[in-house]
């Protein structure tokens, strides 16, 4: 008998039946200082969907990100990843992968691409055991898919900005994870650098049927190909499909006017909220 097809890629709601690969109910996390970042989340996505989870700096975005991993404990409610707790798929080192944001790496680090790429693998063989021949062609493959053949005897800070992200995805994708995290993925990208970076996520969704989680503040970039928007601001103020996003809606969750933004990128003055038109930053509120 063959193999069911797997679930339709979409939102779980509350009474979902198991194929959910990310399941968070009532989740809230205080840090020791007493800051409630997050409040009674509940959030759920299936197997082989895309949800973007947007939100202002500060909204408890990251905060939530590193639950899902299994990097903070001493929270309230449920998280599972693919039927586990956070610290079991992070054990487990092929459930949850994550992109950190590019800026906290360390790219002047001596070290080629391709070494990048099969550190991805640590979590899975462990830190002194050697790299199954297997695991070590998928690496090479994932190279090639991603354009990185070519490089990966050069030393990753002296590659572009466009190559690096693409090499921190393949570390992320090494371990062939079902469910991958991108943190903040756009940050210091300009316009084309965004649609490359679209590209490159319908690439991925169609090689590796993987379950994508993008974290972050820019809503042109992550609504595209997104089927799932979930709007935070340490509470959960929206979770449903992108065309069911209003500007009302995003101004409460931002705090600022965000008219126009899903018709058009509105043109910041320079320094300014990337989403507050000019005349509405005084006393908007916002801190960009």
């Amino acid at each position: 008998m063959g193999e069911q097809a797997e679930p339709a890629a979409g939102y779980v709601g509350p009474d979902h039946v198991g194929d959910g690969i990310l399941c968070v109910e009532h989740l809230s996390f205080r840090y020791p200082g007493g800051v409630l970042a997050l409040q009674d989340i509940h959030l759920h996505a299936r197997r082989g969907a895309t949800l973007a989870i947007v939100g202002p700096n500060g909204a408890g975005k990251t905060t939530l990100l590193k639950v899902v991993l299994g990097l903070l404990d001493g929270y309230t409610g449920s998280v599972r990843v693919a039927g586990m707790s956070p610290i079991e798929a992070r054990r487990a080192g092929d459930v949850v992968s994550w992109v950190p944001q590019h800026a906290h790496l360390a790219w002047d680090f001596p070290v080629r691409v391709a070494s990048v790429v099969r550190m991805g693998l640590v979590g899975k063989t462990g830190m002194f055991r050697r790299y199954r021949r297997d695991d070590l062609d998928y690496v090479e493959h994932l190279m090639d898919v991603l354009d990185l053949g070519g490089i990966g005897r050069r030393q990753i800070g002296s590659v572009s900005g466009g190559q690096q992200q693409r090499a921190i995805i393949a570390r992320a994708l090494a371990p062939r994870p079902k469910l991958l995290l991108l943190d903040e993925p756009t940050v210091g990208v300009d316009e084309a650098g965004r649609e490359a970076f679209g590209n490159l996520m319908e690439q991925i969704k169609r090689r590796f049927a993987l379950t994508l989680v993008i974290v972050s503040h820019d809503l042109r970039t992550v609504l595209r190909g997104c089927q799932r928007v979930a709007c935070l601001n340490r509470t959960l103020h929206f979770h449903d499909t992108p065309d069911r996003l209003t500007p009302e809606l995003l101004g409460e969750v931002f705090r600022c006017d965000l008219t126009g933004l899903l018709t058009g990128p509105p043109v910041p003055a320079q320094g300014a909220c990337p989403y507050c038109p000019p005349a509405q930053l005084e006393g908007a509120g916002h801190d960009p």
